[in-house]
Protein backbone atom coordinates (compact mmCIF):
# COMPACT_ATOMS: atom_id res chain seq x y z
CA UNK A 1 0.00 0.00 0.00
CA UNK A 2 1.31 3.85 -0.85
CA UNK A 3 1.19 6.10 2.01
CA UNK A 4 1.54 9.73 1.66
CA UNK A 5 1.77 12.20 4.35
CA UNK A 6 1.16 16.10 3.17
CA UNK A 7 2.40 18.70 5.38
CA UNK A 8 0.92 22.26 5.54
CA UNK A 9 2.68 24.86 7.30
CA UNK A 10 4.89 28.09 8.05
CA UNK A 11 8.22 27.41 9.87
CA UNK A 12 8.37 31.33 10.09
CA UNK A 13 5.08 31.46 11.63
CA UNK A 14 6.13 29.65 15.28
CA UNK A 15 3.59 26.65 15.22
CA UNK A 16 2.18 27.13 11.80
CA UNK A 17 5.46 25.18 11.40
CA UNK A 18 3.92 22.06 13.46
CA UNK A 19 2.97 19.66 10.36
CA UNK A 20 6.27 20.30 8.99
CA UNK A 21 7.83 19.08 12.40
CA UNK A 22 5.52 16.22 12.14
CA UNK A 23 6.78 15.20 8.53
CA UNK A 24 10.24 15.17 9.71
CA UNK A 25 9.55 13.03 12.46
CA UNK A 26 6.87 10.29 10.27
CA UNK A 27 10.18 10.33 7.65
CA UNK A 28 12.58 8.99 10.66
CA UNK A 29 10.27 6.78 12.71
CA UNK A 30 7.62 5.37 9.41
CA UNK A 31 9.79 5.02 6.29
CA UNK A 32 6.86 3.31 4.66
CA UNK A 33 5.14 6.57 4.53
CA UNK A 34 5.77 8.89 1.68
CA UNK A 35 6.12 12.60 3.14
CA UNK A 36 5.29 15.53 0.81
CA UNK A 37 6.36 19.21 2.38
CA UNK A 38 3.34 21.50 0.95
CA UNK A 39 4.60 24.56 3.58
CA UNK A 40 2.37 27.64 2.41
CA UNK A 41 1.73 26.16 -0.78
CA UNK A 42 0.36 22.57 -0.79
CA UNK A 43 -1.14 22.57 -4.13
CA UNK A 44 2.50 23.11 -5.59
CA UNK A 45 2.81 18.79 -4.23
CA UNK A 46 -0.15 18.01 -6.21
CA UNK A 47 1.47 17.26 -9.04
CA UNK A 48 3.96 15.51 -7.09
CA UNK A 49 1.46 13.48 -5.67
CA UNK A 50 -1.04 12.38 -8.66
CA UNK A 51 2.92 10.87 -9.96
CA UNK A 52 3.13 9.15 -6.46
CA UNK A 53 -0.52 7.52 -6.86
CA UNK A 54 -1.10 6.58 -3.01
CA UNK A 55 -3.56 4.67 -1.52
CA UNK A 56 -4.03 7.17 1.03
CA UNK A 57 -2.77 10.85 1.96
CA UNK A 58 -2.96 12.75 5.18
CA UNK A 59 -2.85 16.26 4.83
CA UNK A 60 -1.29 17.30 8.36
CA UNK A 61 -2.11 21.49 9.54
CA UNK A 62 -2.13 23.54 12.29
CA UNK A 63 -5.94 24.26 13.25
CA UNK A 64 -7.08 26.84 15.38
CA UNK A 65 -10.57 27.34 17.44
CA UNK A 66 -9.78 24.01 19.37
CA UNK A 67 -7.93 23.30 22.72
CA UNK A 68 -3.88 23.91 22.23
CA UNK A 69 -3.22 19.66 22.57
CA UNK A 70 -6.08 18.34 20.35
CA UNK A 71 -4.91 16.12 17.59
CA UNK A 72 -7.25 14.53 15.46
CA UNK A 73 -8.20 13.05 12.44
CA UNK A 74 -11.49 15.00 11.37
CA UNK A 75 -14.01 14.32 8.35
CA UNK A 76 -14.03 17.84 6.74
CA UNK A 77 -16.48 16.14 3.65
CA UNK A 78 -19.44 18.32 4.01
CA UNK A 79 -17.69 20.87 5.93
CA UNK A 80 -17.20 24.66 4.02
CA UNK A 81 -15.47 27.51 6.57
CA UNK A 82 -11.68 28.16 7.29
CA UNK A 83 -12.54 27.75 11.26
CA UNK A 84 -9.74 24.68 11.06
CA UNK A 85 -7.04 25.62 8.46
CA UNK A 86 -4.37 28.64 9.83
CA UNK A 87 -3.57 29.46 5.94
CA UNK A 88 -5.95 30.75 3.31
CA UNK A 89 -6.81 28.31 1.37
CA UNK A 90 -9.53 26.48 3.21
CA UNK A 91 -8.82 22.83 3.93
CA UNK A 92 -12.23 21.40 2.72
CA UNK A 93 -11.62 22.54 -0.77
CA UNK A 94 -8.09 21.23 -0.44
CA UNK A 95 -9.46 17.67 0.16
CA UNK A 96 -11.86 18.10 -2.67
CA UNK A 97 -8.51 18.30 -4.68
CA UNK A 98 -6.74 15.61 -3.27
CA UNK A 99 -9.62 13.24 -3.45
CA UNK A 100 -9.45 13.60 -7.06
CA UNK A 101 -6.00 12.44 -6.56
CA UNK A 102 -6.57 9.45 -3.71
CA UNK A 103 -10.38 8.88 -2.29
CA UNK A 104 -8.66 8.45 0.84
CA UNK A 105 -8.21 11.45 1.97
CA UNK A 106 -8.35 12.31 5.59
CA UNK A 107 -7.48 15.80 7.50
CA UNK A 108 -5.35 15.16 10.70
CA UNK A 109 -5.46 18.75 12.71
CA UNK A 110 -2.89 19.70 15.21
CA UNK A 111 -4.67 22.14 17.02
CA UNK A 112 -2.35 25.26 18.49
CA UNK A 113 -2.87 28.84 20.43
CA UNK A 114 -4.06 31.27 17.51
CA UNK A 115 -1.46 33.64 18.92
CA UNK A 116 1.61 31.43 18.28
CA UNK A 117 0.84 31.67 14.55
CA UNK A 118 -0.04 35.16 14.07
CA UNK A 119 3.39 36.77 13.80
CA UNK A 120 6.83 36.09 12.69
CA UNK A 121 8.51 33.70 15.00
CA UNK A 122 10.80 30.48 13.92
CA UNK A 123 10.47 27.31 16.23
CA UNK A 124 7.82 25.51 17.95
CA UNK A 125 6.34 26.11 21.40
CA UNK A 126 6.69 23.32 23.58
CA UNK A 127 2.93 22.10 23.47
CA UNK A 128 3.73 22.28 19.40
CA UNK A 129 6.73 20.37 19.42
CA UNK A 130 4.35 17.43 21.68
CA UNK A 131 1.63 17.79 19.89
CA UNK A 132 4.07 16.90 16.72
CA UNK A 133 5.16 13.60 18.91
CA UNK A 134 1.22 12.57 19.94
CA UNK A 135 0.40 13.04 16.08
CA UNK A 136 2.89 10.74 15.31
CA UNK A 137 1.02 8.30 18.05
CA UNK A 138 -1.97 9.25 15.77
CA UNK A 139 -0.11 7.95 12.57
CA UNK A 140 0.96 4.95 13.57
CA UNK A 141 -2.58 4.12 15.54
CA UNK A 142 -3.86 4.63 11.67
CA UNK A 143 -1.46 2.79 10.38
CA UNK A 144 -1.78 -0.27 12.41
CA UNK A 145 -5.78 -0.23 11.20
CA UNK A 146 -5.07 -0.04 7.63
CA UNK A 147 -2.48 -2.52 7.54
CA UNK A 148 -4.86 -5.15 9.07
Amino acid sequence: MKKALLCVGNELRGDDGVAIAVGRIVEKHLPEWKVFFGYDTPESEFLHLREFEPDIIIVVDAMSGFKEDKIEFIDLSDERTYMYSTHNLPTPILLSYLRDICTKTIFLGISVLLENVLHFNEGLSDNAKNSALKALDKIKELDSMIEN
